[in-house]
């Protein structure tokens, strides 16, 4: 099983892509395939939040659940790892949080990227020390179809012009499907298919487990 280690080599570019995961999906995948391939990373670790700090709702799933399902759809792509550094820490999962922790498990290097979707860029601004997290991680935003980056211009109240421009320099444009977890919560719990929208070994897990069943 892999996970989160400070076993790779020192000089390493790591992607770090956090979410409810509540489910992981082929979106969240291509994502990260794209951000990899285009920024040339070496590999993206998958951080499910034990309880994201914005979003007034709790994931459905656990967090045991939604991290199975994580490395099931990583378990052939030997770039993706998954950690549950977020779950083993208890009460709101800020990012801050998590990056400091990885530095001092990982030390100095690798480089860190946080990866963030642009529908939640408007949000940035309101995230907790969002001017250390600039320091310690570069952030690139995955810029989703009719989601323009120019809601990091409110970023300039909190980081300086060019920090602003940087992160908009890394930006991913990415062209995945535009698949969401919750619209596929609600499929499954009409008793639809979401064939083509999870990994088949993603669809089986919930299956088997009755995840997100109106039942």
């Amino acid at each position: 099983m892999k996970h989160m280690s400070n076993n790779k080599k020192s000089d390493e570019q790591v992607g770090v892509f956090g979410g409810s995961f509540d489910p992981v999906h082929n979106g969240h995948l291509e994502v990260a395939a794209a951000v990899l391939r285009r920024r040339g990373l070496d590999r993206v670790v998958f951080v499910p939040a034990l309880r994201q700090p914005i979003k007034s709702e709790r994931p459905v799933a656990s967090g045991e659940h939604r991290l199975a399902m994580i490395r099931l759809a990583v378990q052939d792509a030997p770039a993706f790892d998954a950690s549950d550094i977020e779950l083993k820490r208890p009460g709101k999962s800020f990012t801050i949080d998590t990056i400091r922790e990885l530095r001092r498990t990982l030390g100095p290097r690798p480089d860190l990227f946080f990866i963030i979707g642009s529908d939640s860029v408007a949000e940035l601004p309101r995230w907790k020390n969002v001017e250390e997290l600039a320091t310690l991680c570069s952030i690139i935003v995955a810029a989703r179809p009719g989601w323009p980056l120019d809601a990091l211009d409110a970023l300039a109240v909190r980081l300086p012009p060019d920090r602003v421009e940087t992160i908009k320099n890394l930006a991913v444009r990415t062209t995945h499907n535009d698949v969401s977890s919750t619209e596929i919560r609600k499929l499954l719990a009409a008793g639809r298919s979401v064939e083509g929208l999870v990994p088949r070994c993603v669809a089986d897990y919930i299956a088997r487990n009755k995840l997100y069943s109106a039942a």
